[in-house]
């Protein structure tokens, strides 16, 4: 058996011999909710071998977290923080896949235990610091195996989903138009109509994304077409990707999108086309390939699909009625003073409304953005001239406020500990074994209290200085110039009414 600290005395206290047990999951799967009891089980009976009392409060978790993401593990930033500030002396992890799947993770983690006397246990691999000493290459060789993992894992899921869909089974969510029979699409009868009506209309009549969306709502008023799934009414992102599906001419692409990690957390890409594997023939078409391909054809789509305008309010704008984002959208010709054709006409359009029409939200009245641009654009320098130099962001405001609120229970606490000593010790009015007892209530929820307002200094942080403030409303003077920067740091968001009516919203305070 191990010998720990103490050699061999059993703790009859955490506060003794502080320490942690960590636990990670990656998923909410059943199999993997399951395998924090298993880890907790496997720690807590090493624990009780080697002499230490176990204690339930020592157990912290990330639950539903990658182990290759440690910038978003919040119970490891915690078992950092307790480690920087030596409330801790061991950490007991269940195996190294639990520590990290990133092998520059898990060297760091290790080198900011060790380099504050914290002791490193991780029990599968029979890592303990104490007895490998300074001889990093049984924990950097099992880092290194840790980190290959996921990678093994995913080839081998790769392996297993190509082997399914050669098999013609299929992998996903069931799209619209098709239901799922001994793993495999077949063609749903009821849905199918529609799917074959939304073609008909885009290829034979010409219609737009938007017309259609506009003659479904219609039809599914009356009870000819059926309505979408999960959806009350359909939208114009809907109809979007029912045309862009290959699905539904009997394609099955995979491999089309991948995860990186950038700066410590994952983004998906979507892979070159040359790395996409595309299965013909998967499952039955409701579709024939000559209509899809008509549909998706380069040309087509160019003029049936129009450019965006550029948004410098793009995710401040919000409707009124709905609470959707409000777009920017472009029409027709305007025409200078000389009479010639110069540009289209920018206004703002409610999302919903757009994507469903009336059946999704109402219509506002027409807003010319270059007219709603420079007026929000008095309105800030207005407000900008009466800004104070203390003011501070409001959800800085609200959490600096809980923070308070904790650190004045926390000092509450710490005086009623210190009063604790003066009813055993001058006033005799309990006794010793009163006296432990609450002293350990004490020491615990001050602890507790400390966890809290650190976990929450940890979240990412919006105060707004005032530096960025006055360089954001001096941006605002360059017209020309691409203000979305300026306009986020300064707006938290403008709700727009129906009739016209705008309701600013700033990320600072007078």
């Amino acid at each position: 058996m191990l010998l720990n600290y103490n050699e061999g005395k059993t703790i009859t206290s955490y506060n003794e011999y502080p320490y942690l047990v960590y636990g990670r999951v990656s998923t909410e799967k059943d199999e993997q909710v399951s395998s924090i009891e298993n880890q907790i089980d496997i720690c807590r009976d090493w624990i009780e071998k080697n002499n230490y009392e176990w204690n339930e409060k020592s157990i912290v978790l990330d639950n539903g977290i990658s182990g290759t993401v440690l910038l978003e593990r919040t119970a490891m930033q915690l078992v950092l923080e307790k480690s920087r500030k030596r409330e801790i002396k061991m950490v007991i992890f269940k195996s190294i896949h639990r520590l990290a799947r990133d092998m520059k993770d898990a060297l760091e983690i290790k080198e900011i235990l060790l380099a504050h006397g914290v002791r490193l246990v991780t029990i599968e691999e029979g890592y303990d610091s104490i007895y490998e000493g300074k001889n990093d290459m049984k924990f950097e060789m099992f880092s290194m195996f840790a980190a290959q993992y996921p990678k093994t894992l995913s080839v081998s899921i790769s392996g297993a989903l190509a082997a399914k869909l050669r098999r013609g089974e299929h992998v996903g969510p069931v799209p619209y138009g098709y239901s799922k029979k001994d793993k495999k699409l077949i063609i749903n009868e009821e849905e199918a109509p529609t799917v074959r009506q939304i073609f008909d209309w885009y290829n034979k009549d010409g219609y737009g994304f938007k017309t259609i969306t506009r003659l479904l709502n219609e039809e599914l008023i009356k009870g000819n077409v059926s309505k979408p799934r999960k959806k009350d009414n359909w939208q114009v992102t809907t109809v979007q990707t029912i045309i862009r599906n290959p699905k539904y001419a009997g394609y099955f692409v995979h491999n089309r999108y991948t995860k990186i990690k950038i700066n410590g957390r994952k983004k998906q890409i979507e892979n070159p086309r040359e790395k996409w594997i595309i299965y013909k023939n998967h499952h039955p078409a409701i579709i024939p390939i000559e209509e899809w391909e008509k549909a998706n054809n380069i040309e087509v789509t160019k003029q049936k699909t129009k450019i965006t305008p550029w948004n410098e309010f793009r995710g401040l704008l919000r409707c009124s009625e709905c609470g959707s984002n409000m777009v920017i959208l472009q029409t027709g010709n305007k025409k200078t003073k000389d009479g010639e054709k110069d540009d289209h006409w920018k206004y703002l359009k409610c999302s919903l409304y757009r994507r469903a029409g009336e059946h999704g939200c109402v219509n506002h009245i027409p807003i010319l953005y270059e007219d709603f641009r420079e007026f929000v654009l008095k309105k800030i320098q207005l407000k900008g001239r009466k800004v104070k130099l203390n003011f501070e962001n409001n959800l800085y405001q609200k959490k600096q406020k809980e923070i308070s609120t904790l650190d004045k229970q926390k000092t509450t606490i710490e005086q009623m500990n210190k009063d604790l000593i003066d009813l055993y010790l001058k006033d005799k009015l309990i006794t010793k074994q009163e006296f432990q007892q609450k002293r350990n209530e004490y020491e615990t929820e001050i602890k507790s209290l400390t966890d809290r307002i650190f976990l929450l200094s940890q979240e990412e942080e919006v105060k707004i200085d005032i530096e960025s403030i006055q360089e954001a409303i001096q941006q605002l003077k360059k017209h020309d110039e691409d203000l979305h920067h300026a306009f986020n740091t300064l707006i938290d968001h403008i709700v727009v009414h129906p009739d016209g009516k705008l309701d600013l919203n700033y990320k600072f305070e007078l």
